[in-house]
């Protein structure tokens, strides 16, 4: 291999390409307004009906996405994952019995998915012999927040004497640490077949974070293994990673076991659940609920199209395919989406994701006052956009396997990028593009001025349609009302949508452009920024929907 490829100079060009194209862009209305105001008035009118069929599609993949995540909480999997393992042909005769019943495309994928294998039933894995690992990563987080996520864990649909539970926290944090591990010791220590603490002291090399953490807790879970657990071959555990505010819903583990022990391919998957972050959503301002479902939705939306869907947040993988990996990154602030890559280069592109239609709840962002808040939400959107970070290692590694057909390449690496740009530039250019054309004097008496400023503002009032699909899912699955709210927040929950332009600019669109304009010009982020975890209402059964 070239000895180019690894060079620093190509690793600063690549880093500089994500944000000189983003600003580029933003530029390019101004420079061309006043000499060819045309392209822009077109380009303009392109772009807003660009966006307003992008919308009908992400509404059309919401209604899609809904149906099948409200659809697979209520199916009691560990009975499918018996039924799958003792008898699969009487397991595929009741789902082709369901699917007829219903004729609905999920219960048909359900159907498909046992019928491709009744030439080779005999590779469906016996669910008894699977083991759930559940990571928990903890900094500041207390015990008031890590609570919820173990009953959570306690009260799931599968057997607590197959789920090891380990605590990953930090040694800069000690003495919170101890304490917080002799209370859920006290109260969780007999529920499960292990609970383990682990503290990560920080090494020369590792970026502070999440993922040196995890990636120090899954090395010791893994000494454990072999030492006390060594008749549970590797290939037989699923390793999932939460953060502390993470409460995964009744049927995650049973339904996570079905995607895998009825794949014949499993070792070359990750699973993804869709995170629905509405734990603390009554106590969020608008701004915070609007940014909160916005994410939420995009993951449903996500989760329709697998081939764009990546690891984000709490994801699992079995322990045999982290050895591979060697576990999860310590050298990156998103280990998640990282991993995805990780493991996609480690099985030369045989990789895949798999959408398992399940929620894990989580907090949306608040802080101890409104400015707070704000901030805490941007800050975290600002590392979340730091994914844009994978750039130079995808297109290096590209370059690395020669094998990776070049289709392949193209598209991977198109929707790495392009997912990014929009994210940084979208916002701007809808609000902004249209403005340079104030200048132009000579233009703004043309027909075309006033055609561009009409029909751009009616695509994107048409636009405007598609909230009333992102209002009917929300509340669909906004968790009930606590008795100390009023009844008339219902009504700020419906006005909150006049809010998504503003939000989307100021909490998504230049979130995203500084940690592009970070990248461009070496000012890295090489510090987890974790996400502050603030509940003013106590979490209950019913508030999470387990």
């Amino acid at each position: 291999m070239k000895k180019w490829v690894d060079s620093r100079w190509f690793t600063r060009f690549l880093e500089i390409i994500p944000g000189f194209l983003a600003w580029s862009m933003l530029i390019s209305p101004f420079v061309l307004a006043p000499i060819y105001p045309r392209i822009v008035a077109y380009f303009i009118l392109a772009f807003s009906l660009y966006w307003f069929v992008k919308a009908l599609n992400m509404m059309r993949n919401l209604l899609r996405g809904f149906p099948r995540l409200w659809g697979n909480m209520k199916v009691e999997w560990l009975e499918r994952c018996k039924l799958a393992s003792k008898n699969p042909k009487e397991l595929l005769n009741k789902l082709e019995q369901i699917y007829k019943k219903s004729k609905r495309k999920r219960e048909w994928h359900d159907y498909e998915e046992i019928k491709n294998l009744q030439d080779n039933f005999d590779l469906i894995k016996n669910w008894a012999d699977i083991y759930q690992v559940v990571v928990i990563a903890n900094y500041t987080e207390d015990y008031d927040i890590l609570e919820p996520t173990f009953e959570a864990l306690v009260n799931s649909n599968y057997p607590n004497d197959r789920l090891i539970v380990v605590l990953a926290g930090e040694a800069r944090k000690k003495d919170d640490f101890e304490n917080r591990k002799t209370l859920l010791e006290k109260k969780y220590k007999n529920k499960f077949n292990a609970l383990l603490f682990y503290l990560h002291e920080d090494k020369p090399g590792e970026i502070k974070g999440k993922g040196s953490n995890i990636y120090s807790a899954g090395h010791k879970m893994w000494d454990f293994m072999k030492k006390y657990r060594p008749e549970i071959d590797p290939e037989n555990v699923l390793v999932t990673t939460l953060d502390s505010d993470h409460i995964v819903h009744r049927e995650y583990f049973s339904r996570l076991t079905y995607k895998y022990i009825v794949d014949p391919n499993r070792e070359h998957k990750s699973y993804q659940p869709v995170p629905i972050l509405f734990n603390n959503i009554w106590d969020a301002p608008s701004v915070n609920r609007v940014m909160a479902v916005s994410n939420s939705f995009f993951q449903i939306i996500e989760a329709v199209r697998p081939f764009r869907l990546r690891t984000f947040a709490s994801h699992s993988q079995s322990l045999k395919t982290l050895l591979i990996t060697d576990f999860w990154s310590n050298q990156t602030i998103v280990e998640d989406g990282h991993q995805f890559w990780r493991t996609y280069f480690a099985y030369n592109g045989d990789h895949e994701m798999v959408a398992l239609f399940i929620p894990v709840y989580q907090d949306c962002v608040l802080g101890n006052n409104l400015w707070e808040t704000f901030k805490n939400q941007y800050m975290q959107m600002r590392r979340w956009a730091w994914g844009i970070s994978d750039f130079p290692f995808v297109i290096k590694n590209f370059i690395k396997h020669p094998e990776i057909s070049y289709g392949e390449k193209f598209l991977q690496v198109f929707r790495l990028f392009s997912g990014h740009f929009s994210w940084s530039t979208a916002s701007f250019l809808l609000a902004f593009a249209w403005v340079p054309l104030l200048f132009n004097k000579g233009f703004q008496d043309t027909v075309l001025a006033h055609n561009v400023t009409y029909y751009s503002s009616t695509i994107m009032n048409l636009a405007w349609i598609t909230l009333f699909a992102n209002i009917w899912v929300f509340f669909a699955l906004l968790p009930p009302r606590p008795k100390h709210i009023y009844r008339l927040k219902y009504l700020g929950m419906v006005l909150q949508w006049v809010m998504v332009p503003v939000v989307a600019l100021f909490f998504s669109a230049i979130p995203a452009l500084e940690s592009q304009t970070r990248l461009m010009l070496g000012k890295y982020l090489d510090v987890f920024w974790s996400t502050p975890k603030v509940r003013k209402t106590a979490m209950t059964k019913e508030s999470h929907g387990s």
